[in-house]
């Protein structure tokens, strides 16, 4: 049995509760994250328990959650050695929370429980880079420390900055509504595009990318600081 690739949406979003706690355990999140290394592969369970370095019957729980929370589907099925063995795919290329799910009072729990599966996943990866050293120089530093800034005719290109070096940025400022909306419209269009499936022969470059912004309410009956 298959299922065409093309049927997957390209960002679902999510908008009940049953799926926001399907996201909420660092276990799912490593899954989803090791199928979306190639989005277009059949997984199975022993092959993803490999590359988390887990064993298998650790995952089928999960693999059933995510499942049925529609985040990943069977691609394919074969009988091996009398088994039936499943072969897995994302369902979709990336995932976006839904306003109602966020602004609803008794989801507050849920919420945090996902945001926080979600950041200590994304700090994991983080730390295991900066450790084994593949997370290289920013830009600007590489720059500095190369002489790549000057000008000269003995700058080559091996003494260019890297292009893809990283950028790590926390800001945390007063905006006026009208550029807080422009904003996080751009933001939008920015995640809308980088979401895209790209040409998978030319998808050679891993790219770590977590984008948050939020707009805190004023508490009640305090003017702004």
């Amino acid at each position: 049995m298959a299922d065409d690739a093309d049927a997957r949406v390209i960002v679902r979003e999510v908008d009940d509760v049953e799926t926001l706690k399907a996201l909420s355990d660092p276990l799912r999140l490593a899954i989803l994250r090791a199928m979306m290394s190639d989005v277009q592969a059949a997984h199975r369970v022993k092959d993803i328990a490999r590359l988390l370095d887990q064993p298998p019957t650790r995952l089928y729980r999960h693999i059933k959650v995510l499942e049925s929370a529609g985040l990943i589907k069977v691609a394919q099925t074969r009988m091996v050695s009398g088994i039936q063995e499943s072969q897995y795919q994302v369902a979709q290329f990336a995932l976006r929370l839904s306003r109602d799910l966020l602004a609803a009072p008794g989801n507050a729990g849920d919420l945090a429980d996902a945001f926080a599966a979600t950041l200590n996943d994304f700090r994991d990866r983080l730390v295991r880079d900066v450790i084994s050293g593949r997370f290289q120089p920013e830009p600007e530093a590489a720059a500095e420390e190369s002489g790549a800034g000057e000008s000269g005719a003995g700058a080559g290109a091996a003494d260019k900055p890297d292009p893809l070096g990283p950028m790590v940025v926390a800001l945390d400022r007063r905006l006026s509504p009208e550029r807080a909306t422009e904003f996080r419209s751009r933001l939008t269009a920015l995640m809308d595009e980088f979401n895209r499936p790209d040409d998978e022969e030319n998808a050679v470059v891993p790219v770590e990318f977590l984008l948050m912004f939020w707009a805190p309410k004023e508490p009640s009956g305090e003017p702004p600081a």
